[in-house]
């Protein structure tokens, strides 16, 4: 079979899975309350294992056409159709997770409650909508940023429609896959002409970066969108956009932070380059467009103490379960202890290095590889989201068989935990 017709085997039995889950669980549906996977489908030991099995199989097909982009002969049209058809399917899938939800009622505290959401918890405010959310994140502010309060709350302007809001953010976290496609095609064009289309597929066709970019919703996805634009508008040495776009990625999420670091020991290296009257000039402007995006992010919500509470809130996850002692907080703190160290001598090799943007985006991704290894020490499986938008752009094969076999790990974490790992009784029934 050529590898063509491997692709279009692969991606039409992708597509398969991927439209029966969405078939059999639309956010439409099942969208007015929180709802569990588990409750909706069967919480049956039967029921996990088909499950189990239907994300190994998507990473098998997934694996399947990664050999046949690396062989040869595979085509860009069918690689990005499939991403388009991908994305569309599972736009309609409901959530495995309840942030996305918890995102909505977010935004509805500010457009609809007037409160803000980075000083205020969703069960400080006595509302019908919010009570028939109630996720762990409610018991406290939002972790995340001001540019995601304000882009988020853009779906429940006006009058209150939960549909209307369901529908934008999982519009808007499609048009974020898709757009960190097309980034990471555009940059693998202008660095490694040859390898583009294998770093489009890496990105585009795998399945936890569709299930959990997608399908769940999360805004890593528009974080990692922003920190993409950036890197490409370093790559053509637009310094001030590409440091305003960091910046608004930050203000997704705090996690993009560690690329900045990189940016400037990147942009300096580069800048030393040019005539020395002329050196610091772009780069102080880049610095001048982060604060500038910066302040316009942070002054509506003015969430100086909301801010400061975020400190504290990420470094105490709402996730670790109740009575679980002190052993979180050590866990994390070694976590973090070896996170800064390896982090460090991550910059320190970097500024030695040949300067290179290819080893920018090495560093970049075994920077974010480190964060979710590391620095969380309790990484989530969209947490994964991070290196593997950025997995595509290395130069090193390893990287990829390092992302394909978390991918596999992450999905199947995900899985069990929805379904709470069934007992060997509840397997024997």
């Amino acid at each position: 079979m050529g590898n063509r017709r491997v692709l279009l085997v692969a991606g039409s039995l992708s597509a398969a899975i991927y439209l029966v889950l969405a078939v059999r669980l639309p956010w439409w549906r099942y969208g007015e309350a929180l709802q569990s996977w588990a409750e909706l489908l069967g919480e049956d030991g039967v029921t996990f294992a088909l499950c189990l099995g239907g994300a190994g199989i998507l990473v098998a097909l997934y694996a399947w056409g990664l050999r046949c982009v690396r062989a040869g002969g595979a085509d860009r049209r069918t690689v990005w159709a499939f991403a388009i058809i991908f994305a569309a399917v599972l736009m309609w899938l409901l959530p495995i997770t309840s942030d996305l939800f918890a995102y909505l009622s977010q935004a509805h505290m500010l457009t609809d409650l007037g409160a803000n959401p980075l000083l205020q918890a969703p069960i400080e405010v006595t509302d019908p909508f919010l009570r028939n959310y109630p996720t762990v994140y409610g018991a406290r502010p939002t972790v995340y940023g001001p540019a995601w309060v304000l882009l988020s709350a853009v779906g429940t302007a006006g009058a209150h429609d939960v549909a209307t809001g369901l529908f934008y953010l999982k519009g808007l976290a499609a048009v974020a896959f898709l757009a960190s496609a097309w980034l990471v095609e555009r940059i693998m064009l202008e660095l490694r002409p040859e390898a583009a289309l294998e770093g489009l597929y890496f990105f585009a066709w795998n399945p936890l970066v569709l299930l959990m970019a997608v399908g769940d919703g999360h805004n890593d996805m528009a974080m990692m969108a922003l920190a993409l634009l950036a890197i490409w508008l370093l790559l053509r040495e637009r310094w001030p956009l590409a440091f305003g776009a960091l910046a608004l990625s930050v203000w997704i999420k705090y996690v993009s932070l560690i690329l900045l670091p990189l940016f400037a020991i990147y942009a300096w290296q580069c800048l030393q380059r040019e005539p020395r009257r002329t050196t610091l000039r772009p780069l102080a402007r880049g610095w001048l467009a982060a604060a500038a995006v910066s302040l316009a992010v942070v002054a509506p919500l003015s969430p100086l103490e909301g801010l400061a509470g975020a400190v504290g809130r990420l470094l105490r996850p709402l996730n670790w379960y109740a009575g679980a002692g002190d052993w979180p907080a050590s866990a994390l703190g070694v976590g973090l202890a070896f996170f800064s160290v390896a982090y460090i001598y991550l910059l320190v090799r970097f500024w030695r290095g040949c300067g290179s943007f290819q080893e920018l985006v090495n560093s970049g991704f075994v920077a974010l590889l480190l964060v979710f290894l590391l620095g969380a020490a309790r990484s989530q499986p969209w947490h994964l989201l991070w290196p593997a938008t950025l997995a595509g752009l290395s130069s090193s094969r390893k990287t990829q068989a390092v992302i394909v076999g978390l991918s596999a790990l992450m999905l199947a974490v995900q899985v069990s935990v929805e379904w709470a790992v069934p007992n060997i009784g509840l397997l024997a029934e």
